[in-house]
C-alpha cells in the first residue's frame, strides 16, 4: 500500500487532466515524477515491536500548459517548475519468530498515513492543520499524519473499508500566510491500474477567516469506494492534495506543496 503514495500524485502529463474551470492562465497542469529515492530507518523497540520510517524523495517536473491572456481557452506556452518532495509513513512490525530469516520473524501490523510537502519546507506558506473524514459509521480528525496509526485487518482503529458506493466526506482545515486562496484537490483510486483508476477532484472553498496573523480556510470534496470491472478488493491511498496560488497561477513563483495520504480499503462485497 505504501507504494501507492507517489503514484496518486503522479498525472504523467498535463495533457492527461481535466481543463480548469477558470478563464484564469493555466488550462491543463500536472505532476510528471522523474525520480524516487527511499530511505528506511528502523526503531527496534523492546523485544517485539518494530517501526520503520520510510523517507521518500520525490523529485520531477510540475508543467503547467498556460495562456497569457485571460480570456484565452488555448495555451500558448508550456510552464515548467522543478520540485522536490519529501514523503514520510511508517510501518509498525510484532515479532513472531526467532529464526535465521529476519522476514519470517516480523508481520506488519499498523501503518500510518502518508505526509509529503515541498523542499525546503520554509518555502511552503500554508501548513495542513487538521483533516476530517466522515465515514458512513464515524467521523475522524487527523492533525498528524505521520504519527497516526491504522492497523491492518477489519478491527477498531484499522485501515477504512469501503463497500462500492459508500461516500466519504473530506474537510481540510489549512493555516495560510497567503492572501490568495490554495488549490486544494482530492485524489483517489478507482482501479488498481493507476492509468484507467485515478480521480482528481477539486475541493470547495468553504471558509476563509483572517485571525490576526493568518488565514483559517476550510475546503470539502467527496470521495467514494469503486472498483474496476474485474476486481474483488482494492488497496487505495485517499490524497489531500494542496498548492500554492503561486505555484499554478503564476509563471515565476516556485511550486510550492503538501498532501496527507489516507490509506483504504474498497471490497466488493
Amino acid at each position: 500500500m505504501s507504494s501507492a503514495d507517489e503514484t496518486v500524485i503522479d498525472d504523467g502529463s498535463p495533457e492527461s487532466l481535466d481543463k480548469e474551470a477558470t478563464a484564469i492562465r493555466p488550462i491543463r497542469w500536472g505532476r510528471r515524477i522523474v525520480a524516487v529515492s527511499r530511505h528506511i530507518n528502523v526503531d527496534i523497540i523492546g523485544d517485539s515491536i518494530a517501526i520503520a520510517t520510510i523517507t521518500r524523495t520525490i523529485t520531477g517536473n510540475f508543467i503547467i500548459a498556460a495562456a497569457y491572456q485571460d480570456t484565452s481557452r488555448w495555451a500558448d506556452t508550456i510552464i515548467t517548475k522543478p520540485f522536490s518532495e519529501q514523503v514520510v509513513r511508517k510501518i509498525r512490525f510484532r515479532r513472531i519468530a526467532r529464526t535465521s530469516s529476519y522476514l519470517r520473524n516480523w508481520i506488519p501490523v499498523a501503518i500510518t498515513l502518508v505526509e509529503g510537502a515541498t523542499q525546503p519546507d520554509n518555502a511552503n506558506l500554508f501548513e495542513i492543520r487538521s483533516i476530517e473524514y466522515s465515514f458512513p459509521w464515524s467521523t475522524d480528525t487527523v492533525t498528524d499524519p505521520a504519527n497516526t496509526w491504522l492497523r491492518f485487518g477489519r478491527v477498531m482503529s484499522g485501515i477504512p473499508v469501503l463497500h462500492i458506493g459508500d461516500s466519504v466526506q473530506v474537510t481540510l482545515h489549512v493555516s495560510s500566510a497567503d492572501p490568495d486562496t490554495e488549490l486544494a484537490v482530492l485524489r483517489y483510486m478507482t482501479n488498481p491500474v493507476p492509468v484507467f483508476g485515478v480521480r482528481r477532484v477539486r475541493m470547495k472553498l468553504t471558509g476563509s477567516l483572517w485571525n490576526g496573523t493568518a488565514y483559517d480556510r476550510t475546503y470539502s470534496a467527496t470521495f467514494y469506494g469503486a472498483l474496476g470491472i474485474f476486481t474483488n478488493v482494492g488497496r487505495f491511498n485517499a490524497t489531500v492534495d494542496v498548492l500554492s496560488h503561486g505555484s499554478l497561477f503564476d509563471d515565476a513563483r516556485p511550486f510550492s506543496n503538501r498532501f496527507w495520504g489516507l490509506p483504504y480499503i474498497v471490497v466488493r462485497y
